[in-house]
């Protein structure tokens, strides 16, 4: 092999490097897709419990959720308590704004604003965001599994990709063969630390086998936690257009 030869062979070893660190296992892409399919479909429409949980407090609240999943937009409604009854999150694209009914304002949601803690739980408006995003945003590769077949628990570690906006500096995903998510392990740079979300519960709700549970818990913070119940979920559901206008009301 001649010196020129050898040169442009590691040119383009150099060139395609950065393309190949950022390729994402073919398997690991197939199996968060099968997850999130879970609860997606042409209209979702949930309602949910939330329990904030504090060493010395708790709160309750309940909410309804249109999920318009192929027009990357939600929105959510406060049903309890009657405090904040009737606040929506309006989410359209990257955008995220909230209505205030006593103020019969909407507001957009800043990104000075995003990592703000969502209705005082351990979830945060970002959180709201980056939903769609978790696996076009980041790179994916199993890393452990144990088992074969629809209950194998797979471990999925996903890195962002450069640019990316995301607000985490690794995740590593634990999912059943079957598509089941069972947790989600938030890696962070910031000083307070990272976080687990759980998934438990698994039940039939409008024809599919989902986690009715999910627990978000810091891991600096004992005795601190955000429990999610899914009450109710139909999918496939016509979702009227005025839902997701801005001040738009249920009706």
């Amino acid at each position: 092999m001649t010196y020129s030869r050898i040169l442009l062979t590691a040119l383009l070893l150099l060139l395609c490097w950065p393309l190949a660190a950022e390729q994402s296992d073919p398997e690991a892409i197939a199996l968060l897709q099968k997850s999130e399919a879970l609860m997606r479909s042409s209209g979702t429409i949930a309602q949910y419990k939330l329990e904030i949980i504090r060493p010395d407090w708790q709160r309750t609240m309940e909410f309804v959720s249109h999920d318009d999943y192929p027009n990357n937009r939600f929105r959510m409604e406060i049903l309890s308590p009657r405090k904040t009854k009737g606040t929506v999150f309006l989410k359209i694209g990257d955008q995220l704004s909230m209505f205030l009914p006593k103020l019969r304002r909407q507001i957009a949601i800043s990104p000075a604003m995003m990592h703000d803690a969502w209705m005082g739980s351990d979830f945060n408006n970002q959180d709201l965001l980056e939903a769609n995003s978790l696996i076009d945003d980041y790179t994916h590769h199993i890393t452990a599994r144990q088992g074969e077949g629809k209950t194998a628990l797979i471990t999925i570690t996903s890195l962002p990709k450069p640019n990316a906006k995301v607000s985490w500096s690794k995740l590593q995903q634990q999912i059943r063969g079957d598509g089941i998510p069972v947790s989600i392990t938030y890696g962070c740079n910031d000083p307070t630390g990272g976080r687990q979300l759980k998934f438990e519960a698994v039940q039939k709700l409008g024809g599919r086998n989902i986690p009715t549970r999910m627990i978000m818990q810091p891991q600096d913070q004992p005795g601190r936690r955000t429990v999610i119940t899914i009450k109710s979920a139909s999918f496939n559901q016509p979702l009227d257009e005025a839902l997701f206008a801005p001040q738009a009301k249920k009706k």
